[in-house]
């Protein structure tokens, strides 16, 4: 959450009501420690992602220690051969030193106390190009010579309109990522072994410039990242108050984001937003990534929004979805009683671009808690979507977390929101979950599982002839989980990062 109050604040349910109290964080806390994975020359933290055209090309980034002043990539279709290696083409990599205990950026060049021990290393990168649609490839990366990584598998994308796919979303990590995240993920991975790509809605972690919390991050996944093209949103957690050579502080996003990650870039955009705002393109399923984060900017912002109006102009896809950190509307009842959080400016500039072109589906994090919504048509306006009642819809809103930090929803239930047109139809406190979406032809299908892996919320969007939607609710659903009728809340702050 917003980092003015976050240090204020710690969660704490007591006794059998489940009573919500804010208590000094400070007080009697003892945090888990964990490990850290030093570079070597050997490589790690491998991660794909995808560029703008997934089905012939995608991105894979990897570390190694600063020995390695050279690497390459090699990449080969698979086959049933067992030999299918000697027929790689080999591949060199682009390579770049990154200090560990200070970043630069366009913004500056910045001090990173917490990575202040840490030795520097050197990050490696590929994109793969011209390869075949619909196609399994088999890769590997190296460190020093002769020091390859196992071989991965990577599908790359579909080009036919009708092929069905298949993905994750997953709401904020951001505490207990070694301890917790890690049985989210691969709960999810192993439940949706098809999926295509998963997207992280920001706050991967809790402090971006702490190389520690990245270890574990990217640790969580291994194979899974390096594997399942990962579509990454920046969060306000991966940005800081960073504290230039000049003693200024600065609000700017980790210079370790780009280091670690090879997104696509959007030429049109400003250079701050490079790398952070983007859209990838699968069959008849567009993605387009917005940083909401921004500075704080309203004019990078609406450079933001001018830039989705365009592209979702010139979309030939019929789904299109939208991902980004902060919610268009809010549902976090912190800090305890106020109001609770609101994102006005962003809801300013994205909305009315998301309403003008009827995106399907926005996919959200930051106020670790659950909820979906929807904005009715002008037939459905301000109607509630269930089982029994469908609902001709413009646009779907969900916000989820994934972590275990979970906060209590507003007690207006969005009634401040009303005169947009939105109804919040779906909530949970107290509940990380994981999202499965499959896309067919004219259906678009969105399961919520709790880490147990029960079902916690579905429906489906079916698109007719004329591009219009109508929202069918999962009959069946469970009781709506709060922290009244959920198990003992202690806090996230003793968590290990």
């Amino acid at each position: 959450m917003t980092p003015f109050w976050i240090s204020s604040f710690l969660l704490l349910l007591i006794g059998t009501g489940n009573a919500i109290s804010a208590q000094s964080p400070q007080a009697n806390i003892i945090k888990d420690t964990t490990p850290y994975i030093a570079a070597s020359s050997w490589p790690d933290r491998i991660i794909i992602t995808p560029t703008k055209s997934p089905a012939t090309s995608l991105s894979v980034t990897w570390r190694s220690d600063q020995s390695v002043t050279s690497s390459q990539a090699q990449i080969v279709q698979a086959s049933p051969d067992a030999r299918y290696d000697i027929h790689a083409t080999t591949i060199e990599a682009n390579t770049h030193a990154t200090s560990l205990r200070q970043g630069k950026n366009n913004q500056g060049t910045f001090r990173y106390p917490a990575n202040a021990q840490l030795s520097a290393v050197n990050y490696h990168s590929v994109t793969f190009k011209g390869l075949q649609a619909d196609t399994l490839y088999n890769y590997r990366v190296n460190g020093a010579e002769n020091q390859w990584s196992p071989w991965q598998q990577i599908k790359t994308a579909a080009q036919k309109t009708n092929s069905d796919i298949e993905f994750l979303y997953f709401g904020d990590a951001q505490n207990g990522i070694y301890s917790h995240w890690p049985l989210v993920l691969r709960k999810a991975w192993q439940q949706a072994s098809n999926a295509e790509f998963a997207i992280y809605a920001g706050d991967l972690v809790n402090e971006g410039a702490s190389d520690h919390q990245w270890s574990n991050w990217l640790n969580a996944g291994q194979f899974i990242h390096s594997m399942l093209p990962a579509i990454l949103v920046p969060g306000n957690h991966e940005y800081d108050w960073q504290v230039d050579k000049n003693e200024q502080r600065k609000w700017a996003l980790s210079t370790l984001w780009q280091d670690q990650f090879t997104l696509p870039l959007t030429p049109t955009l400003p250079i701050e937003l490079q790398e952070t705002v983007y859209v990838t393109r699968y069959p008849d399923l567009d993605i387009f990534v917005l940083n909401s984060e921004a500075l704080g900017s309203i004019a990078l912002l609406q450079a933001q929004a001018q830039w989705l109006d365009e592209t979702l102009q010139n979309s030939s896809a019929k789904w299109r979805i939208v991902t980004m950190h902060h919610p268009i509307f809010s549902s976090c009842g912190m800090p305890l009683n106020t109001p609770g959080q609101d994102e006005p400016d962003v809801r300013a500039a994205f909305l009315p671009v998301f309403l003008k072109h009827n995106v399907d589906l926005v996919l959200q994090g930051h106020d670790h808690t659950y909820s979906r919504g929807s904005i009715g048509t002008a037939d459905d306006i301000s109607r509630i979507a269930s089982p029994t009642a469908p609902k001709k819809v413009k646009s779907v809103f969900v916000t989820s977390v994934a972590g275990p930090k979970t906060y209590p929803q507003k007690p207006t239930r969005w009634q401040e929101y009303r005169d947009y047109g939105v109804t919040l139809e779906r909530i949970g406190e107290n509940t990380p979950t994981y999202q499965i979406i499959q896309k067919t032809a004219n259906k678009l299908r969105y399961q919520s599982f709790t880490t147990d892996g029960k079902l916690y919320d579905g429906f489906s969007l079916e698109k007719d002839q004329d591009g219009k939607n109508t929202l069918h609710i999962d009959s069946g659903l469970p009781l709506q989980r709060t922290f009244d009728n959920t198990g003992s809340y202690k806090s996230h702050h003793d968590l290990a990062e």
